[in-house]
Parts: C-alpha cells; structure tokens; sequence
C-alpha cells in the first residue's frame, strides 16, 4: 500500500476491529457486482472506498433519465452510456489504485460460468426472479459467497450466504415465478431504499471478508420505510432444496424454451416474419418507445382481449425487462413460434445502441 493509499484509509485503520491487517485483507479480495442500478451504484462505491483491491462490474444497460434519481453514480451527462463504462470511471476517481474488470453483459443462461471464477464474493443488485435464482446457483456451484437485495416500493431486503448454501437463495425462496414479484419498473420504488439496501450489501461483504467466521449466514434483513425500521429474521435450509440441499438437483431455469436472447431474435428478423409486442402500458411506451413494434398492454390481455396472431409469423413479446412479456406467453398456449424477449427493451436497445457504436 503507498504512502497516498494509506493517508487515504487511515480513520477506517483506526478503527480497532479492523487495523492495518484488516486493511490489506480487504486490498486482496475481490468481489463482483452484478446489477449497477439502484443498489450497485452505491454498493460498488462503498466497497471501493472500503478498500476492496479489485471489482468487477457487470451490467447490460445504458443510463437513462429514470434510473438517476435512485442510481447515484450517474448524472444527466451520461445518459445514453454503458453503466459499467460510468462506474468503472467514478470508482477510479475516487480511488486510483483499484483493479476494476467491466463485462458489458447480460446475465443469463448463456453466461460462462468461467465468469464467476477467481472472485471471493458476489454482490446480486440485479432486479428479476430469473438473474437471482441463475446467480445463486452458480455461486454455490463455484463455493462463492453471495450478498443479494431487492427492494420494492418502500421495502427492502438483504442478506448473505455461503458459498457452501445450507441455506442459500433458493432456500428462502423456493418457488417464485417471474409474474409472482414487480420490479422498480412495473411497481415503483424509493430511491433512498435502494441506497440504503446498496450500501448494507456493502457493509455486509466487507464485514464477511474480514471475518468470515463472525458473519451471520443464515439471516435475512428487512428494512422498511414508514416508521424506520431493521430487523432480522433466520432463514432455516431447506432440506430437499435442489442447489444446496439433498432434492433432485433440477431448477428452474433462468430461461426457458420460450425465451429468446436479443442477438437471436435479430438473427430471426433476418430470415422471415417476425412481429414485435410490445406489452408495456399507453405511458411507458410514450416515455420510451421501441420502434417497429405493434402495442398490446399486459393489462388487456388480463382484462381478456386477446387478438388473433399471424401463423406464419414468429411472434416476439417485449416489455421493460421481461417479466410482463413472459407472463403474456401464458395467452397464447396454441401457438408455437411465440417467444418473451431476454432482458426487454433495456437489452433490446442496449444491443442495438451497441451495435451501431461499432
């Protein structure tokens, strides 16, 4: 550690339980963040200014208008640019001598587990049922320790487990479908809630690579608004749990036969007849269109309109990031070529914004 390094983290070396031993566990761990919205914005920045010697930083989007007022490390300057490429900039900013690895990336199920190896720790910030259940299996596959929040509206979540599981995030939540759970999108949220549940995520994984053997593994927290309000609660294995318990070692998958990656859907638009769906409400699609796309919203086909599909088309359903598309497919059972869009318009533009970059 230079003489620069140290001057900078020396009230954090004061502190009894941590020292300068404490310090440099800290420079030689390596943890990655997944997710770099509303709770890895200032989870990433914390662990930095902890004094986490090397991040890496996954994330798929591009900064927008209404990810600023909750994802902190953006302002109106960057919008339009990839989030990794901004928080890898920040972070360096504020502490020069970390290692930060950026991965302009989806998580899905065509992500190399290679991926996950040679990190100590693995911060979930992402905000679908799919991306928690296909990150918490791979890191009890690679024994890596995993940090996960969500929030919702006013309410959020964190906890941390093993990399061993026993018990792990399919323990505390065994069998959420996709449509059981809204996202910041779909249900709104607070953004303070995201910066607190980021940074507890933080203070988690710090508190956990300095001392492994003191970190509560087995807890989930819940945070909450309107009074204030933290408290725990213990989340007991679950024995036939198919990841870290005895049970049949099958999951729910992070994707299904029904749906269909960004690069592949272009490559179908290529060959024949594809029409694009877009299931998002009237203001949504004002506020952020996708162009060549027919409206639909989510909510008629719940109200029971349901309109009659091309059969020599391959229908393609969109929305935000993929959750209300998927859960459109259940309509139309009797048609086969129909597909929800992997990660939704975000991955859908991101994709096409980067393609035209190059």
């Amino acid at each position: 550690m230079g003489i620069e390094e140290e001057s900078f983290f020396q009230r954090q070396i004061q502190v009894p339980e941590i020292g300068s031993a404490g310090q440099k566990k800290w420079k030689n761990s390596s943890v990655l963040i997944i997710g770099l919205g509303g709770l890895g914005c200032p989870a990433a920045l914390q662990l930095a200014l902890g004094g986490i010697g090397r991040i890496g930083l996954i994330d798929f989007d591009r900064v927008e208008v209404s990810n600023l007022h909750r994802q902190t490390l953006f302002t109106f300057k960057d919008v339009g640019l990839p989030k990794t490429e901004v928080v890898s900039k920040v972070l360096l900013e504020h502490c020069p001598w970390l290692q930060v690895e950026c991965f302009f990336e989806l998580i899905s199920e065509s992500t190399i587990p290679e991926r996950f190896d040679g990190w100590d720790l693995v911060l979930d910030c992402t905000d679908t049922i799919s991306s928690k259940y296909l990150i918490n299996d791979l890191c009890v596959s690679k024994s890596i320790p995993l940090v996960t929040a969500s929030v919702f509206r006013t309410s959020a979540q964190f906890a941390i487990f093993s990399g061993k599981g026993q018990p792990c995030y399919r323990c505390l939540f065994p069998n959420l479908e996709e449509g059981d759970t809204m996202n910041c999108s779909v249900g709104g949220v607070l953004g303070v809630q995201t910066a607190l549940a980021g940074t507890y995520q933080s203070s988690l994984a710090l508190q956990y690579l300095l001392d492994p053997k003191a970190t509560d593994l087995s807890s989930i927290y819940f945070l909450e608004w309107n009074p204030p309000l933290l408290y725990p609660s213990k989340v007991d294995l679950l024995p036939d749990c198919p990841v870290c318990g005895h049970g049949k070692k099958e999951t729910n998958k992070s994707r299904d036969e029904k749906e269909i990656e960004t690069i592949a859907f272009v490559d179908l638009q290529k060959k024949g007849k594809t029409l694009l769906i877009d299931v998002r409400e009237n203001d949504e699609t004002k506020s952020h269109p996708i162009p060549d796309t027919i409206l639909i919203p989510l909510s008629q086909l719940e109200q029971g309109y349901l309109p009659e599909l091309p059969e020599d088309t391959t229908v393609v359903f969109i929305c935000e990031t993929g959750i209300r598309s998927k859960k459109a497919l259940s309509y139309f059972r009797n048609i086969n070529e129909i597909y929800s869009l992997l990660g939704g318009r975000r991955a859908y533009l991101s994709f096409l914004q980067n393609k035209n970059s190059h």
